[in-house]
């Protein structure tokens, strides 16, 4: 049990990137009983303070939580043990994201999340279809891929007993699953393979190959933005212990609700289209901002200088699109938001352009499958963190 710091441990006692009790204590504006719940509760580290019974709190781990107290407040939550968010970067487990995109794989990338070996996760086969998977596909045909995976993740639960094993080795295993069954589910495929999801996109989806170097950023980008209301839903689920089919629901839910930022994509997709047809795309802003229309797609943000994930996607959209004239429209049309509403585009409105230029059409964001690696994350840290019960 850890003992209240006393006059006799001064602020002078820092060591290194360690924080005192009592420094702790005022940055987070709590009691010491509540600082040593964070510890468990929270993950925040610790060691023991030399000659003393005293402990010392990882003053990142400190200045971590004091952001996502500050942030909840205005009902903005992002960083995480899993993901990291400062005003110009993005990070998976101390990894840059866009660094990530340049050459990671997807596959690898999610085993980074989840704290796991790429290998042990992904090395079996997909879980195998059930037996009345081809009626149930003709049967749900027509309807949209989260409307199936919603249907289907319990049977294929069900079905698969490997699923109950709730190890955090277990999870991210069903993790892997997981996201091969809702790449076969997105685009329409008979069953998933165990080929590199990007590579069975474009496969499936009979694009150029250049395509799968589109599809496999969107997916890493998409990935993961901490404690979002999607990841909290996903939260909420496995916290009770449910297996991560059915935690995994709970996101896809949230992404088609009322209030969810997805519902956004179709309107993007308007103003896109809008803007490729026009010979003066300048005007197709300057017109919906006269008569006070909405420019989704667009927004401040968390990131002062511009979403870095949106940034590292159009910076490769400019290089291979540089010359496409739906590029150069586009790019006075960003130009022109920023010059009258000093606004940065969204990781949304790239995704779907870089999506669209390589024929991905209604299915261009992809969003929903790369953010369920982030979200069997958030699975496997909550029920993990024995927070409740």
């Amino acid at each position: 049990m850890h003992i209240p710091v006393t006059s006799q441990t001064p602020d002078s006692a820092l060591v290194g990137d360690y924080l005192t009790a009592a420094q702790a204590m005022r940055l987070l504006d709590v009691s010491a009983q509540t600082l040593y719940a964070y510890v468990s509760r929270k993950g925040i580290r610790t060691k023991p303070l030399p000659g003393t019974r005293q402990r010392l709190y990882w003053k990142a781990d400190i200045e971590q939580l004091c952001r996502r107290k500050s942030n909840s407040k205005h009902g903005h939550v992002h960083d995480s043990a899993i993901t990291h968010v400062t005003p110009d970067a993005l990070y998976y487990r101390g990894k840059d994201v866009t660094t990530l995109a340049e050459s990671a794989s997807f596959e690898s990338v999610a085993a980074l999340l989840w704290a796991s070996d790429e290998q042990y996760v992904f090395g079996d086969r997909p879980p195998p279809p059930l037996a009345h998977w081809p009626a149930l596909r003709k049967l749900l045909a027509g309807e949209s891929p989260i409307n199936i995976a919603s249907a289907l993740f319990p049977l294929l639960e069900e079905a698969n007993p490997k699923a109950y094993d709730l190890s955090r080795a277990g999870m991210a295993r069903t993790g892997a699953g997981i996201l091969r069954w809702l790449a076969a589910i997105t685009v329409g495929a008979e069953q998933p393979t165990d080929e590199p999801i990007h590579q069975f996109v474009v496969r499936e989806l009979k694009l150029a190959e250049s395509a799968g170097e589109v599809v496999r950023r969107i997916l890493i980008l998409a990935a993961d933005h901490g404690h979002e209301p999607s990841a909290l839903a996903v939260r909420a689920l496995a916290r009770t212990g449910v297996t991560p089919w059915r935690a995994i629901i709970g996101g896809l839910s949230v992404m088609i609700g009322r209030n969810s930022k997805s519902n956004e994509f179709d309107a993007i997709h308007r103003l896109l289209t809008d803007i490729a047809a026009s010979p003066d795309p300048r005007a197709v802003i300057v017109q919906r901002v006269r008569i006070g229309d909405a420019l989704p797609g667009f927004d401040a943000g968390v990131y002062p200088n511009g979403d870095p994930r949106a940034n590292a996607l159009l910076g490769y959209c400019r290089q291979v699109f540089g010359v496409d004239t739906a590029w150069q429209r586009l790019q006075v049309a960003l130009d022109t938001v920023r010059e009258i509403k000093d606004l940065q585009p969204t990781f949304a409105l790239a995704s779907i352009f870089a999506g669209e230029r390589v024929g991905l059409g209604a299915r261009a964001s992809f969003f929903h499958l790369g953010r369920t690696a982030g979200w069997v994350a958030h699975a496997i840290e909550q029920y993990h963190a024995g927070d409740g019960r």
